[in-house]
């Protein structure tokens, strides 16, 4: 039954796409409905649950036939088309190499079960959504009861059909993060050839591979989080070059949608988030004159902001006490709902100097917040050595993808187009805010020295801490950006 139900689903979600992503491959498409399928999905459990009504099995097909029947009344609008022509040994590479990955990882995600202790706790809050109708279960620890309840839910939607091979999804989303990935380098460089070569980069990272088939948050926010920074890029370009209205809301849609999955499954990148959030008020501040509608920019933050606000106040309902980082978190999402209102209603313009003036006053914000909280068993001094030693040295475990970096000393960074300079700062900018959070939170061990001897001397220890696992987010977004440098495009094109 639950074929059933899925495929009504996904065809539904693939019948959107057809009718708002004209700008997208047909099989980019069929990968993007797979992502709005699970995210549909989550939301049809989240208010069932949260109005305490078991999702039985009858209950879900019911609403996916409902939904289904809905998306048959849209249009199909033709999808962009594939430039006929060489390069087929490149292609044929890719799909026996992508392809052989994906199903080495689908026979490990049916005949092996769960052994891992994270993945054991979400199966238990999966069970606890199903059989209690509750968020808040007695069964599970105050600090897991705050997480994002993303993959709780899929585990959920699963054992309500005795689906027995739970960590099946996984593999599928790396097939997914795949897919898109070529197709959004094959739209930015018109070359079957890049995409084939970056796309096998990505999927040969041993890091991507081995985590599509754990059952963990990472992966599966690295999918949304990625693909979401994939399509902010292509929305901003629709900005700078005027696009029509219609193409620019899509893309905003899109990519807000994904982001917002993103926190919906790991709470902390609402933070990340801040990142393309920041960007975009810049650039649009820059733009406002030549454009000053403002409706992809009100699609874009409702989207990304929807799946962790409701998630956020369902919190406030748990008879408990909120765990400061998740307060400190869900502070972030009320000031962007009130920069998203003033936006909306009050009109409000922002200017270049304003925004700056803004990311100084945030900068020196932080600083000041961490010496107040930053009293604890480790000196604030130690923290930010500690954090700078991390988010330097858990690049080793991407040691060939990372080494992609040597190709910047060949390019003339000053030469690089508007778009390509957004794209750089993004990823400097992610960076700084992966330094930022891990030096808020307290690390895994007091000392320098701890961190020196896991990562050289015992890397079991360090190779799947969670500054290592959100890294995973990162790399895909900068294979993107190597591939789109002018100096790498013209050798491979020549070779």
């Amino acid at each position: 039954m639950i074929w059933i139900d899925f495929a009504l689903l996904w065809y539904a979600s693939f019948r959107v796409c057809l009718n708002g992503c004209e700008w997208a491959f047909k099989w980019e498409k069929l990968a993007l409905a797979f992502l709005l399928t699970l995210a549909f999905k989550s939301l049809f459990l989240f208010f069932l649950i949260r109005f305490g009504i078991k999702p039985e099995v009858d209950i879900q097909i019911g609403l996916s036939i409902l939904v289904f029947m809905f998306t048959l009344f849209l249009t199909a609008r033709p999808s962009i088309e594939e430039e006929p022509g060489g390069e087929r040994g490149f292609i044929w590479l890719t799909l026996f190499g992508v392809g052989g990955l994906f199903i080495f990882s689908m026979i490990n995600a049916w005949f092996f079960p769960i052994t891992e202790s994270d993945a054991t706790w979400y199966h238990i809050r999966g069970m606890s959504f199903f059989n209690e109708v509750r968020f808040d279960s007695d069964w599970v620890p105050p600090q897991l009861k705050q997480y994002s309840p993303f993959i709780p839910l899929l585990f959920a939607y699963l054992i309500a059909f005795e689906v027995g091979f739970l960590k099946i999804i996984f593999p599928l989303l790396y097939l997914c993060l795949n897919i898109i990935f070529y197709s959004r380098v094959l739209s930015l460089t018109k070359t079957k050839k890049m995409a084939c070569l970056f796309t096998m980069v990505l999927a040969t990272t041993p890091y991507f591979w081995w985590h599509g088939v754990l059952p963990f948050l990472d992966m599966t926010t690295a999918v949304f989080y990625s693909t979401g920074i994939l399509y902010w890029y292509f929305w901003v370009q629709t900005k700078i070059e005027n696009s029509s209205l219609n193409e620019k809301s899509s893309y905003a849609l899109v990519s807000g949608l994904l982001l917002g999955l993103a926190a919906w499954t790991r709470i902390e990148f609402l933070l990340y988030n801040l990142v393309p959030i920041f960007l975009t008020i810049f650039i649009f501040s820059r733009y406002q004159d030549k454009n000053t509608n403002l409706k992809s920019t009100e699609i874009f933050f409702s989207s990304l902001l929807f799946f962790p606000s409701i998630w956020f106040l369902n919190l406030l309902t748990f008879e408990m006490n909120l765990w400061s980082q998740i307060k400190m978190v869900g502070g972030v999402c009320i000031f962007l709902w009130v920069l998203v209102l003033g936006l909306k209603f009050r009109q409000w313009r922002i200017s270049e100097s304003s925004v700056f003036l803004a990311f100084a006053i945030s900068v020196m914000g932080y600083f000041v917040l961490l010496l107040i909280v930053g009293v604890g068993p480790v000196p604030v001094w130690k923290k930010i050595i500690i954090s700078l030693y991390r988010t330097s040295t858990v690049h080793i475990f991407y040691l060939f993808t990372s080494s992609l970096a040597i190709f910047l000393f060949f390019e003339k960074l000053k030469e690089l187009s508007e778009l390509k300079k957004i794209l750089g700062c993004f990823l400097i900018l992610f960076l700084f805010t992966h330094l930022a959070i891990f030096l808020y939170a307290n690390p895994k061990w007091p000392t320098l020295g701890r961190f020196i001897y896991a990562t050289f001397i015992q890397p079991g220890n360090s190779v799947n801490l969670s500054d290592t696992r959100g890294m995973m987010s990162f790399y895909p977004v900068f294979i993107f950006f190597i591939s789109s440098l002018p100096f790498v495009r013209q050798r491979l094109i020549n070779d």
